[in-house]
């Protein structure tokens, strides 16, 4: 099942259509967010055993990054992804959502130490940092989106 909901985002295209994947793992389509000439930073790879997933994981984020870092210093819209992957118990999968006109998403879905977590959260800023990380003010979790 999770293999399964992992290949609902795996997409390789440079840039964003109506079709894109974007965001429908967590209940919706974000591609009218994104408008027409949005960048796509990151995709979620699979691997034959966790050590090798983990691995690919991180290489594609560090891809990732680097698109999503071109795309916000170019203030363009932009959707960033990536997969945390670590042993033994955290399988995430993160996408930050930067729409055409100032709107900031943040979507989480996976195994977190155990716990299953699937969360929208709408956000005043989000800038993409250097190391990859995320970082978020002024967010509140979207009622009704998951539902």
């Amino acid at each position: 099942m999770r293999h399964a909901a992992w290949t609902l985002l795996l997409w390789t295209g440079g840039s964003l259509s109506a079709e894109a994947p974007c965001c429908r793992l967590l209940g919706f389509d974000a591609a009218s967010i994104l408008g027409n000439d949005a960048a796509v930073c990151g995709k979620i790879l699979d691997a034959a055993d966790r050590h090798e997933a983990e691995t690919v994981a991180l290489e594609e984020r560090r891809r990732a990054t680097q698109c999503a870092l071109e795309a916000q210093g170019q203030g363009r819209a932009f959707v960033y992804t990536y997969r945390l992957l670590v042993s033994p118990d955290i399988d995430v999968v993160y996408q930050a959502v930067f729409g055409a006109h100032g709107e900031r998403l943040l979507l989480r879905m996976g195994l977190y130490q155990g716990e299953n977590i699937r969360t929208v959260e709408t956000c005043t800023a989000l800038t993409v940092q250097a190391d990859g990380q995320v970082a978020k003010q002024g967010c509140h979790l979207r009622q009704g989106l998951l539902d």
